[in-house]
């Protein structure tokens, strides 16, 4: 990791910190309508009272912090920082100063910021993205000194075999297509966000097509998901942050495929991208609802099922796994839950309760 230094006032100062932050990064102008771009900001709740936007309690959070490094979990904040920054700078600046609290607690490594930043979340530009980035690593760097600033990406153009792509072919069309949904997304502006230096690891998605799709084009997804770290490594990214996978591999109810499916699962979206220089891999999610269901990794009753049997041999071999878990969406308790995790898991996302 490059690993860049951090410099700001500690807790004692907070409120002076972050205030001073917000306007070197140019947010004093979100009340009055103005970004940093010259452009309204798209949320009609910019001069709403900090009131407005309430934070859940912080107690239950804290516990969960110091239960997790208890057991030997590496600790990381997890809050929607893209959902405050565009609801002005009295929200933005509430969830600083929550995220800042929980990070000061001994055991938490960093920050998670943003969840796929720029995919369906209104962040549809890539001014808006470089502002974000730019603004909140500075919030953050002044109240949370010292902590790393973990950013959640999915790149559809990884998914259409980069450095594959004839003219005329599928995988070219699919690129193509990718680039005109996702513009922010581009590989191009991809290289400008991390260049940017503002953040210290990225959790990458390579947005896979169906396997059907990639019989099509006369290759496999396992073909895909090397092209699309190869093309990384290509562009020089490991050496501009700490480069991680993520996939969620949570299901509905019991584990629903055979002992062969887990492994081609965990072969495709964890060992690929190992193999090819991730240095972790992001696994949603403990025990988390979902468009209406329960989403988990082990089966009801903490039951072990073929893909956690997968994850255990993982966690035996040295691999770093990461996955998310909520105090407040449990199987049994917060103290088992969390011992339970720590036998596969070397690292957890825990919410900050910003909402």
């Amino acid at each position: 990791m490059t690993g860049r230094r951090r410099t700001g006032a500690g807790l004692g100062s907070l409120t002076a910190a972050i205030g001073a932050a917000i306007v070197a990064a140019g947010l004093a102008g979100c009340a009055s309508g103005a970004g940093t771009s010259g452009g309204p900001r798209p949320s009609a709740q910019t001069a709403l009272p900090p009131a407005a936007v309430p934070l859940a309690p912080i107690a239950d959070y804290r516990q969960a912090v110091t239960i997790a490094v208890a057991d030997h979990l590496t600790v990381w904040i997890e809050a929607d920082m893209v959902k405050r920054w565009e609801q002005g700078p009295a929200s933005f600046a509430a969830a600083v100063r929550r995220v800042a609290a929980l990070a000061a607690l001994p055991g938490v490594a960093g920050i998670k910021i943003a969840d796929e930043l720029g995919y369906r979340d209104g962040m549809n530009s890539a001014t808006k993205i470089r502002d974000f980035l730019t603004q909140t690593a500075a919030a953050l760097n002044a109240a949370a000194p010292g902590k790393l600033l973990l950013v959640d990406m999915l790149v559809p153009e990884l998914g259409c075999l980069p450095g594959h792509q004839p003219a005329g072919s599928g995988a070219a069309d699919c690129a193509t297509r990718a680039r005109a949904e996702y513009p922010q997304l581009s590989l191009p502006d991809m290289d400008t966000y991390l260049r940017l230096r503002m953040i210290d690891v990225l959790d990458l998605s390579t947005d896979l097509q169906a396997d059907s799709t990639y019989q099509s084009w006369g290759t496999t997804a396992d073909a895909a998901q090397a092209a699309g770290w190869r093309e990384v490594n290509r562009r020089g990214w490991p050496a501009l942050v700490h480069m991680q996978a993520r996939k969620a591999l949570a299901h509905p109810g019991s584990f629903p495929g055979s002992s062969s499916q887990a492994a081609a699962d965990v072969r495709e979206f964890v060992g690929i991208p190992l193999a090819e220089g991730a240095r972790a891999v992001d696994i949603w999610a403990w025990h988390q609802e979902y468009d209406g269901q329960m989403y988990q990794l082990m089966d009801p009753g903490m039951r072990p099922n073929a893909l956690w049997a997968q994850l255990e041999r993982l966690r035996r071999a040295g691999d770093v796994l990461f996955t998310h878990m909520s105090p407040h969406s449990v199987e049994s308790g917060v103290r088992s839950d969390l011992a339970k995790i720590s036998t596969v898991f070397t690292d957890i996302f825990l919410p900050a309760g910003t909402g």
